[in-house]
């Protein structure tokens, strides 16, 4: 098959650089005669979360091998040390310009066994730059390249933990994982394979390979790749900073070295989305933590080799939303309740427990609850065919607040079999609603 030499090419000469960034502001085990060490973290909806310390105060990042500058933003600007500002070219859907940011130095980020300092952290003023409201939960930055170069990474989404290797001290062998070579293109990792669409056709495409896509493939339509016919629009995730509309469909394969990937969803962005979201114009798409959560995976970045070996969930279908719902947490509200004490009743037969009325006897108690807000609705959907509308609040589905849920179930809940029933209560204005959405699938 015909290989992109251009490609090759224009990475092959960034290759000296590369080698000389992996010598800078090191982050190190606290004890350096530890072979590995374990972080545990928080995934939602494919997505890794890693809590740490930046200068001394809690943050939470985002694990991104698709970023090679760590990013934070307005909550922990009092942490930073703002020594010079310049711009960066920070691209996302809807904002084809340089996004301006603080270049910050010296900075500490700590995450428990491991530690770097003197690290180069941009610091995002525009308010817009949200991952909380995506996600749910507080996170305040991005990391990845100057995190991962400094080690070999284990990568294991079943057990929600990242293990940690240093590099003069890594002996396992790993015979029973397949060896693909990636190539870093901005310090980000790129793979080149070939994926079968369904006419038939194959084709070699350049790949960016990102944990912080929760989605499977990406892919950018250019003369020679167009989205089928029979696919649909959607909403396919979030920016930074807005909505990312494309295209709907799947494949028919895509070989991912020695595994074969049998009809992955893919999602198609017109050539001018396309360069909205990327400078990389050798770049044909993205592959996602949707594929990548179906192996135990090592990365190594100083070699660029990633290991690959298939785990329980390899052969779990690629489900998409089926309700046609774009959800959005908005914020969290914070309701007061009294609940009456039970107080000791003493008689000459027995002691009891009974609730007092007293005003000075009541407890009162705090419940924080999220607000989940419908942003958009996709066309031709199961949700658009009934009463639901943007800005309705979601409180319940299927019985459970939406706080108890939390993203990843909702998502499971939305991306149920054809046929299932998932049960709403919202909120619209003052007026609360019952709604019932009958999941249909829209891929053929």
């Amino acid at each position: 098959m015909k290989k992109n030499k251009w490609f090759w090419s224009v990475v092959f000469c960034s290759l000296f650089y590369h080698h000389y960034c992996f010598t800078q502001n090191q982050f190190k085990f606290k004890d350096e005669g530890k072979r590995a060490v374990d972080l545990k973290f928080r995934s939602i909806n494919n997505l890794i979360i890693l809590s740490a310390l930046l200068n001394g105060e809690s943050v939470n990042f985002l694990l991104d091998t698709g970023v090679n500058k760590t990013k934070v933003f307005g909550q922990v600007k009092d942490s930073l040390s703002l020594v010079e500002a310049e711009y960066i070219s920070l691209r996302s859907l809807g904002s084809s310009e340089p996004v301006k940011a603080f270049r910050t130095t010296n900075n500490i980020i700590d995450f428990g066994s491991v530690r770097g300092e003197k690290q180069e952290v941009y610091f995002i003023t525009d308010p817009r730059f949200d991952l909380s409201s995506k996600l749910g939960i507080n996170v305040q930055g991005i990391i990845g390249y100057e995190f991962l170069k400094d080690f070999i990474l284990r990568l294991n989404y079943n057990r929600n933990e990242l293990r940690l290797y240093q590099h003069d001290k890594f002996k396992r062998k790993l015979n029973a994982f397949d060896k693909i070579h990636f190539r870093f293109i901005r310090k980000k990792p790129h793979i080149q394979i070939p994926v079968e669409f369904k006419d038939g056709t194959e084709k070699e495409l350049v790949f960016l390979i990102d944990t912080g896509s929760s989605d499977a493939f990406w892919i950018f339509e250019n003369k020679d790749v167009v989205a089928p016919d029979d696919s649909f629009f959607d909403y396919i995730g979030y920016g930074l900073e807005s909505v990312v509309e494309g295209m709907r469909s799947k494949a028919k394969s895509v070989q991912l070295g020695d595994y074969r990937l049998i009809e992955p969803r893919t999602a198609y962005l017109d050539s001018v989305s396309a360069q909205l979201f990327t400078a990389d114009l050798y770049k044909n798409g993205i592959l996602g933590a949707e594929v990548l959560r179906r192996f135990v995976t090592f990365f190594d970045y100083r070699n660029q080799n990633i290991y690959l070996k298939p785990n329980s969930d390899f052969n779990d279908s690629f489900n998409y939303d089926r309700s046609g719902l774009f959800l959005q947490y908005i914020g969290d509200e914070i309701n007061t309740f009294k609940t009456p004490l039970r107080v000791r009743v003493n008689d000459q037969a027995r002691s009891s427990y009974a609730k007092t009325n007293s005003a000075e006897q009541f407890s009162i108690r705090l419940q924080i609850s999220k607000i989940l807000n419908v942003a958009n609705i996709r066309p031709n959907s199961p949700s658009s065919e009934i009463d639901i509308q943007i800005g309705d609040r979601i409180l319940k589905m299927n019985g459970k607040s939406i706080t108890a849920l939390g993203l990843d179930k909702i998502n499971q809940l939305l991306s149920g079999d054809e046929g299932e029933r998932v049960k709403i209560i919202l909120k619209r204005g003052d007026v609360t609603l019952k709604r019932t959405i009958i999941l249909r699938s829209q891929l053929n």
